[in-house]
């Protein structure tokens, strides 16, 4: 299976060679590969069309650009017809320029292919001494000077060409292997706009999904292409007092996030240029990392608190670009969250330490092309410390959020949107236990007991209370109650906005779903029990807007602390404000 996969990338590489500037586009056929400056990225954009829908400005095509700006995508360059290509040259005027999707040179423009907004005669017709010898005619005079406005707005202005729209299809992928000859044309052309027609997008896009898959540098754990992301940030999530004398209460959160990961990142689009319309599309995603995360809480306090959305981490990875057709901008990121709703006087430190081996996901679903992966629960560790005569109740819930966000741009901005992959890990403590002595407790895994989980067996999996262990007791320390430890993995992957509906906000994908049960045990005798709807897990911290704003949630927790704090104040009820 392995070398048949090295023979697929070999052949969709060398099959053609690319970008071969010596043969014109006058077939109304046109491909072009990434170049080799995109770095490891490969991919392939093919359009067409009727022959005079698409122009071609290169030198193939029998013109020498003389004046044009390689940065720009909307500009108006200074071209003339070189000598004895007369005939080449007149096509681009046939039926007219105007409205036309031109192939242009390398080295003008960033775009490889954009639109004739306006064909004029410059008032400039002067020749660089660098062309004027090649260009002489024999009679000793220079040809004109030609200008085209070129532009990535590719809705025409006026009536629509009767030659019809340019079709485009892409296959690209942020590791080698993508590039190469895609056939979309000769699969595609001639059907009418009909659900038979739609059908032959949809499939010919699930293939090519498909092929980018079965690439051997594609497989995170394998590849050699791919850059990996290590980071390290410490936020302090919540850090909040109030003072009601000769009562204090004060709850400071702070989390610690080191992530190891690397992406793999494939596309395939069909659609047409001129009209600007994607008529399907599909990404595909892999991601590998190890998550470290630890929340550390020193809390005297009665109340509730929540420190909303908070960004660790935003690291730029590389995109795919064919400027004005279609870009892919992917990131990583980390976020935090915690919430708390506590009476407690107690120091605690909780981990959360997760390991994701190709978590894959395709969007929007798409038929036989499944998403998972291989996620792995690591040692997770609560600390607690007490003072003496201390009770603790309560509850808090932590979040440490690593998100794979790929930004999507179509035709020259006609439609934007967002894919992301959310990796929700939480921890979760709930608590009603008496410390009699100074002293602290460590509540573990036993580090054989870590457990491995593949979404094939999610039924079969369960957490046993005897894999757990409590060890490592400081001082004098012993507890009495309860204590109750959970940790959660939510793997969803979803959309920002709407995208030529093929997919909105309301479309998602689950890619992994479970809540473990790390720690259960009550000390001392006690036999309380946690109800089960005392701990929710949901990655909707991610996606859902706050209801109260971040300047109001310090209003927010001193109202909610000082109503039990000082209750002759009559303070209004904090749920009011949310």
């Amino acid at each position: 299976m392995l070398s048949s996969l090295y023979l697929a990338s070999a052949l969709w590489t060398v099959a053609l060679a690319a970008n071969d500037w010596s043969k014109p586009c006058f077939s109304g056929v046109c491909r072009y590969d990434l170049p080799a400056s995109s770095g490891k990225a490969s991919g392939t954009l093919e359009i067409w069309g009727a022959e005079g829908a698409i122009a071609d400005v290169t030198s193939a095509a029998g013109w020498e650009i003389i004046d044009c700006s390689p940065k720009a995508l909307k500009q108006d360059i200074r071209l003339v017809c070189k000598k004895g290509r007369a005939n080449d040259c007149a096509r681009l005027f046939n039926a007219g320029a105007v409205g036309k999707v031109v192939r242009l040179p390398e080295n003008c423009g960033r775009n490889a292919f954009g639109m004739i907004a306006e064909e004029y005669v410059p008032a400039d017709q002067s020749i660089p001494a660098a062309f004027a010898g090649s260009l002489m005619r024999r009679d000793g005079s220079l040809p004109d000077v030609h200008a085209l406005k070129i532009t990535t707005d590719f809705k025409p202005k006026g009536p629509s060409r009767k030659t019809g729209g340019v079709n485009f299809a892409i296959r690209a992928a942020n590791v080698p292997g993508a590039s190469g000859p895609l056939d979309a044309a000769s699969t595609l052309e001639g059907r009418s706009a009909s659900r038979v027609f739609k059908r032959g997008f949809f499939d010919w896009v699930i293939d090519a999904i498909k092929k980018i898959a079965e690439l051997n540098n594609f497989n995170v754990e394998k590849s050699k292409a791919l850059p990996s992301l290590d980071v390290s940030k410490d936020l302090v999530l919540i850090d909040e007092s109030v003072s009601c004398p000769p009562l204090a209460a004060n709850l400071k959160v702070e989390v610690t996030a080191k992530a190891q990961a690397a992406a793999s990142i494939g596309v395939a689009v069909t659609g047409t240029i001129v009209p600007p319309k994607v008529d399907d599309f599909a990404v595909i995603a892999s991601l590998s990392a190890e998550l470290d995360g630890s929340l550390d809480i020193d809390a005297s306090v009665t109340g509730a608190a929540d420190s909303g959305n908070v960004r660790l981490v935003d690291v730029a990875l590389p995109g795919l670009s064919f400027p004005g057709i279609f870009e892919v901008g992917p990131s990583f990121q980390i976020n935090a969250q915690a919430n708390a709703n506590l009476d407690i006087e107690l120091g605690m430190e909780v981990d959360v330490n997760y390991k994701i081996t190709n978590a894959q996901f395709v969007f929007p679903p798409k038929t036989n092309l499944s998403s998972g992966g291989g996620f792995h629960v690591a040692e997770n560790t609560l600390k607690l410390s007490a003072s003496p005569g201390v009770r603790a109740t309560g509850s808090v819930e932590a979040h440490i959020v690593p998100v794979l966000s790929i930004g999507l741009s179509a035709l020259g901005g006609a439609a934007d949107a967002q894919v992301f992959l959310n990796l929700d890990a939480s921890a979760t403590l709930d608590l009603d236990f008496q410390a009699s002595a100074n002293g602290g407790v460590t509540i573990s895994e036993v580090s054989s007991a870590a457990q491995q989980l593949d979404t094939a067996e999610l039924a079969q999996v369960e957490r046993l209370d005897d894999s757990i262990d409590a060890r490592a007791v400081t001082g004098d320390a012993s507890f009495s109650g309860c204590v109750d430890v959970g940790a959660g993995l939510n793997v969803n992957a979803g959309a920002s906005a709407d995208f030529f509906g093929i997919f909105n906000k309301e479309t998602s994908v689950s890619v992994y779903s479970k809540e473990f049960d790390i720690f259960k045990k009550c000390y001392g005798g006690s036999t309380q029990k946690r109800s089960p709807s005392s701990r929710v897990f949901s990655s909707r911290y991610l996606d859902l807007p706050r209801r109260a704003p971040r300047s109001e949630r310090p209003e927010l927790f001193e109202r909610k602390v000082l109503n039990l704090l000082c209750p002759a104040k009559n303070i209004p009820d904090p749920q009011t404000l949310v």
